[in-house]
């Protein structure tokens, strides 16, 4: 087992040995830098470590310290310099962060360490990637460098996070000593250093679904400062028009010519967003809106949608591409299943279980412990007070069951109460 005290040690004791036996060679590019670039000879930057916490890191200058008139620094390629330029290539300014490293602030593989600023803008998963103390080197460093996107970079560091081993730390570390000697990977190109990331290249998010249950997913993004890109849907009269002053850019199946690219399905019929989910290749994500409550220990998965107004309570589990509706009450230990549609100002009380694609009415409600199973509909208004089996509907108050094997609901639950009375 790869522990955190063996890789800590690991990390100390490597560390100390490449700072003593490189001192000669630190101490010959502290002078160089100080000859070519002035003062201060170190570059100290405030940097993102587990968990999220602040640290400084250290490492050689290798910019000029150039402003325009009004203080700002110019851009990165007019202060690179040649000997700057060197330094990164052969990751000679990376060697003070060994100093990191003795410190306990990064380790000598893991993500590298990036800017405070940058945290907002991660998804839940992208975020993962401080799980474990940041770099000197990674497996997106060995695997592109900074020539990868944001994204392709983040996926490879969260991969390291699940995948990380002793064995796999000795690989990054052999195969880093081959980049530096055979650079590659330095910058993306028309860049001399990687470009920021920021609100729009963290989210180029793309909207399936242009109805009105559209609208409410890109206001919940964009009240996250997630910038929305595009929205695709069928409707060919809708093409080339705008929804919120988003562009509806043709029909769903062009999500196809852009593998990876985060979205979210804003399509209320459960049965339709399952479809499409299982037939697109995107990086699904959710969309949890600032003015609703989630407790720290509830369980959101990718896709999902949650509202201003829901409330979701502690230990709570809430399954992929589902939607938790406006002033929607959930209490402590619920589950709900993948597909599934809790309509506006629906409550569940502790323990209920609802399975895949079910939908609760508006206005519906759950006593505690309930199990209400998959492809079920509950009436709007309706009081559930006793279990409900697969592929049912259920209506009244209290609810009462009726058998159907072809159920199919709006996004209001209306149609489990016409059903009924065609009964």
């Amino acid at each position: 087992m790869y522990s955190a005290f063996f890789k800590r040690t690991f990390d100390a004791v490597v560390a100390s040995l490449l700072l003593v036996v490189l001192s000669p060679v630190i101490a010959i590019l502290y002078a160089l830098v100080r000859l070519n670039l002035g003062a201060p000879v170190f570059f100290v930057q405030e940097r993102t470590g587990k968990n999220g916490k602040s640290f400084h890191m250290v490492k050689f200058r290798t910019m000029k310290s150039s402003v325009d008139a009004s203080g700002k620094p110019l851009p990165d390629e007019v202060r690179m310099t040649k000997f700057g330029n060197f330094l990164r290539k052969a990751s000679l300014d990376e060697l003070p962060e060994l100093i990191n490293v003795i410190r306990g602030h990064m380790s000598l593989v893991g993500p590298r360490p990036l800017l405070p600023q940058y945290l907002k803008f991660y998804t839940p998963e992208q975020n993962r990637r401080h799980d474990v103390l940041p770099g000197v080197t990674g497996w997106s460093q060995i695997n592109g460098r900074n020539s990868l996107s944001w994204p392709a970079k983040f996926e490879l560091d969260v991969w390291y996070v699940d995948n990380q081993s002793f064995l796999l730390d000795l690989i990054i570390l052999f195969k880093t000593i081959f980049k530096v000697i055979f650079p590659s990977g330095v910058s993306q190109d028309g860049h001399v250093t990687m470009p920021m990331f920021d609100q729009k290249s963290s989210s180029q998010i793309a909207i399936i679904g242009a109805g009105g249950h559209g609208k409410v997913v890109i206001d919940t993004l964009q009240s996250n400062q997630q910038y929305v890109s595009a929205i695709y849907d069928n409707n060919q009269n809708l093409w080339g028009k705008t929804l919120l002053g988003i562009p509806i850019c043709g029909p769903i199946s062009k999500l196809s010519e852009l593998p990876g690219h985060k979205a979210i399905v804003a399509i209320a019929d459960n049965q339709k967003r399952r479809e499409l989910v299982e037939t697109l290749n995107c990086q699904w994500i959710s969309a949890i809106h600032p003015q609703s409550a989630v407790a720290n220990s509830a369980r959101i998965g990718a896709g999902t949608l949650v509202t201003a107004g829901a409330v979701i309570q502690p230990e709570t589990k809430v399954g992929e591409h589902v939607i938790i509706n406006t002033s929607v009450s959930i209490d402590h230990d619920c589950e709900i299943g993948s597909f599934s549609h809790v309509c506006p100002n629906a409550s569940l009380a502790g323990g209920v279980v609802v399975g895949m694609s079910s939908m609760l009415g508006t206005g519906s409600s759950c006593i505690p412990g309930v199990r209400i199973g998959s492809n079920c509909v509950v009436g709007a208004g309706s009081v559930v007070i006793k279990s409900v089996p697969d592929n049912t509907i259920a209506v009244g108050v209290p609810a009462r069951l009726i058998k159907s094997v072809n159920l199919s609901a709006n996004q209001d639950g209306k149609s489990g109460q016409r059903k009924h009375r065609a009964a």
